[in-house]
C-alpha cells in the first residue's frame, strides 16, 4: 500500500461515517398538534391494550375538546366503542367506565377509563351448518383437519371460518360461500358457542378450459398450462397456481379465472376471461460513466409472435467501450415446464486490454423448478473472434457447452427489496483451445427501520478457469474487474494488474464483493453509501492472498416508476498514479 494510504483510509472512514449520519438522522413527520387534555387506561389486559387505544377517538386526537362537558360527551361515545373492542377480542362480560379528573392551576383535565375485562371467554363448542342441501359435506373443523385455538376473539373467530372455506374450496366446492357466524356466550361460566353457516353448492370436477377475450394466442396453448387434470376433483388452489401461470407468460393486461356452474355428470368448465397486451414494444434506455462513458441501448420485442407464447427480441447497444447487436428467440416448453431458446450476437469490443469483433450463435433449453424460482439450463454456442492487442491479431474458434443452474426469489427486476439471486455457470470450451470456466454470483439485501426505510444489499462473485495457462486463455475470456458493474472508484477493467505501459492484463481467476447501505429521505428519495472491492489473479482459482483493490463512495436514488434512476460517486481507496481520483456512474436501476 503506498504511502498515500493512511490518508486515504482516513478519507474513507469520514465519508462512511457522514453517510450513515446522514442515513440514520432522517426526521420523522412532525408531531400532532398538543391536546388541551390527557387520557389515562386503568386496568386494560397487557395483550389488548393498544388495540384499546387506538379505538379511542380521544386518545388518538382526533380533534380538540376545550370543556368538560364536551369531554364527556366524547367519553361516552368512547365507551361504546371500548366495550366492543373487548367483545372483539373475546371479553363478552367486560365493561368500561370512566371519570373526569379536572386539571388544577395549570394542569390539564384528564379522562380516565376503567377497563373491567373479566375473564377472556372461551369456545367450548363450534357447530358448522349449511344453508344448502347437499351430500358429502365435511360436518364440522376436525373432518376438515382445522383444529381451532378455541379464542372467542373476533379474528380468530374469522380466520377458523376462513380456513373452513378454502377447505370447501380446495375438496370440490367452487361456488362454496360463508354466510354467518356468532358466538353464543355463556356469560355465567365464561364459555361460548360458536356457530358458522356455509353454503357449498354442488361438488364439481374439473373440465375443459373455456377462453374468452383471446385474439392472437392459440387457446391450445393457454390449455397447457393448466395445473389439474381433466376430470379430477376442483381445487381451488390450483385454480390460483393456473392464474399465475397465465400471468407469468406476460401476454395479459387482464386475466380471470373461475369455475363456472357444473353439469349433470358435476363437470365445471373452467371459464378463463383475458385481455391480450400490445404485442409490440419498443424501448430505449441511456447511462453515463466517466469509466465507461455515455452509453445507450434500443430494443424491440414482439410478444407472442406465433400464437403460442413465443417471445422475439432485438436489442442493440453502445458505448465507447462496446457496441453490440443481439437477437434472440424463446419459445415455451409448458409441459417441462420452461422454454427453448436461441441467439445470435455480434459484438465490438474497444478496450484498454484489447480490441475484439466476435460473432456467437447459440440455443439450447431451460427447466424451472420450485415454483419457478430454480432455473437449470443448457445449451451449445459456436462463437469466433477476431482479437487484436500490442499490435498482435489473433483469431479464435471455440465451441462451447455452457451449463447453468440459477436461484432467483427477487421481487422485482429493476429495484428488488426482498429475495436472493444466486447462480452458477460452468462452460466447457474447446476448438482453438480447451479450457473450462465457472462463475458463481449471489446478491441479496435486508430491510430494517420503520417501513422498510433502510436497506443493506450485498453482492459477491467468483470466477475460476481450468486447463488452461495463463498465457493461452484469450483475452476476451479473462476475468477483468472494475467499473460501474464490477469495482466502483476505478476504471473499467482497471481494479487489477497492470504491464509497464498500464494496460490491464487480467487474469484467469476474480473475487468480487459489494456492499450498499441505501436509506429512504422521502418517498421516492433514496441516499446510498457503499464500498466494492475485487482481485483479478493470474492462477486457475480465486487467489485471496492477491492484492485487493477496494472503492467507495456514495450516491443518490430517485425511485421512479419504471425503476430507480441512479447516480454514483466513487473513489479508489488505493489510488495508483494510473487511476482517476473519482468515477461517477449513472444508470436507471439498482446495481444489485
Amino acid at each position: 500500500m503506498s504511502a498515500s494510504s493512511p490518508l486515504r483510509l482516513y478519507q474513507f472512514l469520514i465519508l462512511a461515517a457522514g453517510l450513515v449520519g446522514i442515513l440514520l438522522s432522517i426526521s420523522l413527520a412532525p408531531a400532532a398538534a398538543e391536546q388541551s387534555y390527557t387520557v389515562r387506561f386503568e386496568g386494560a389486559p397487557a395483550d389488548i391494550k393498544d388495540k384499546l387505544k387506538l379505538t379511542s377517538t380521544l386518545e388518538n386526537g382526533v380533534r380538540d375538546y376545550p370543556t368538560a362537558a364536551a369531554l364527556r360527551r366524547a367519553a361516552l361515545r368512547d365507551i361504546k366503542a371500548l366495550d366492543d373492542a373487548l367483545q372483539a377480542a373475546g371479553y363478552y362480560n367486560g365493561r368500561t367506565s370512566f371519570e373526569l379528573e379536572p386539571g388544577a392551576n395549570i394542569q390539564k383535565p384528564v379522562v380516565v377509563f376503567t377497563i373491567e375485562p373479566g375473564a377472556p371467554f372461551r369456545i367450548v363448542d363450534y357447530e358448522i351448518l349449511y344453508s344448502d342441501e347437499h351430500d358429502g359435506r365435511p360436518l364440522n373443523f376436525k373432518d376438515a383437519g382445522i383444529s381451532p385455538d378455541h379464542s372467542a376473539a373476533g379474528a380468530d373467530l374469522r380466520d377458523a371460518q376462513r380456513l373452513f372455506l378454502n377447505f370447501l374450496w380446495d375438496s370440490g366446492y367452487p361456488a362454496a360461500e360463508a354466510k354467518n357466524r356468532r358466538a353464543i356466550a355463556n356469560l355465567d361460566e365464561d364459555t361460548a358457542h360458536a356457530v358458522f353457516i356455509f353454503t357449498s353448492g354442488p361438488k364439481a370436477r374439473f373440465g375443459d378450459i373455456r377462453a374468452k377475450g383471446l385474439k392472437k394466442t392459440n387457446p391450445k396453448y393457454l390449455s397447457k398450462l393448466k395445473t389439474w387434470q381433466l376430470g379430477g376433483q376442483y381445487e381451488r388452489s390450483k385454480i390460483v397456481a393456473y392464474r399465475d401461470r397465465v400471468a407469468a407468460t406476460g401476454l395479459f393486461s387482464t386475466i380471470e379465472v373461475a369455475a363456472g356452474a357444473p353439469d349433470e355428470a358435476g363437470v365445471a368448465p373452467i371459464i378463463l376471461n383475458v385481455e391480450e397486451r400490445a404485442r409490440r414494444t419498443l424501448g430505449a434506455g441511456a447511462s453515463f460513466s466517466t469509466s465507461e462513458g455515455p452509453g445507450g441501448r434500443l430494443f424491440f420485442e414482439h410478444r407472442n409472435i406465433f400464437g403460442k407464447g413465443e417471445n422475439f427480441r432485438a436489442e442493440a447497444r453502445g458505448s465507447t467501450i462496446e457496441q453490440s447487436l443481439d437477437f434472440s428467440l424463446n419459445k415455451p416448453l409448458p409441459s417441462l415446464p420452461g422454454h427453448a431458446f436461441s441467439n445470435f450476437e455480434f459484438s465490438n469490443e474497444t478496450t484498454e486490454a484489447f480490441n475484439a469483433r466476435s460473432i456467437r450463435v447459440s440455443g439450447g433449453i431451460a427447466k424451472r423448478w420450485f415454483d419457478r424460482k430454480l432455473e437449470t439450463r443448457s445449451s451449445v454456442a459456436l462463437e469466433t473472434s477476431n482479437i487484436e492487442a500490442d499490435g498482435s491479431e489473433e483469431r479464435t474458434y471455440l465451441i462451447s457447452v455452457p451449463l447453468s443452474v440459477l436461484w432467483n426469489s427477487e421481487d422485482d427486476l429493476l429495484g428488488p427489496t426482498s429475495g436472493v439471486r444466486t447462480g452458477i455457470v460452468v462452460t466447457p470450451y474447446s476448438g482453438s483451445q480447451t479450457f473450462t470456466q465457472a462463475e458463481w454470483t449471489a446478491r441479496s439485501r435486508v430491510t430494517f427501520g420503520e417501513g422498510g426505510r433502510f436497506t443493506l444489499a450485498g453482492r459477491s462473485a467468483l470466477g475460476a478457469t481450468f486447463g488452461s495457462a495463463f498465457d493461452g486463455l484469450p483475452l476476451n475470456k479473462r476475468f477483468f474487474a472494475g467499473g460501474g458493474g464490477s469495482v466502483r472508484g476505478f476504471g473499467f477493467q482497471e481494479a487489477g494488474p497492470l504491464d509497464s505501459e498500464n494496460t490491464p492484463v487480467g487474469g484467469r481467476s476474480l473475487i468480487e464483493g459489494a456492499v450498499e447501505l441505501r436509506g429512504k429521505v422521502s418517498s421516492n428519495i433514496q441516499l446510498t453509501g457503499f464500498v466494492d472491492t475485487g482481485s483479478v489473479s493470474s492462477s486457475n482459482l480465486p487467489n485471496f492472498n492477491e492484492k485487493f483493490f477496494i472503492g467507495y463512495g456514495g450516491g443518490v436514488r430517485y425511485l421512479s416508476a419504471i425503476g430507480p434512476v441512479r447516480l454514483d460517486v466513487a473513489f479508489p481507496l488505493d489510488k495508483r498514479e494510473s487511476d482517476r481520483g473519482y468515477q461517477l456512474y449513472i444508470a436507471l436501476g439498482q446495481p444489485f
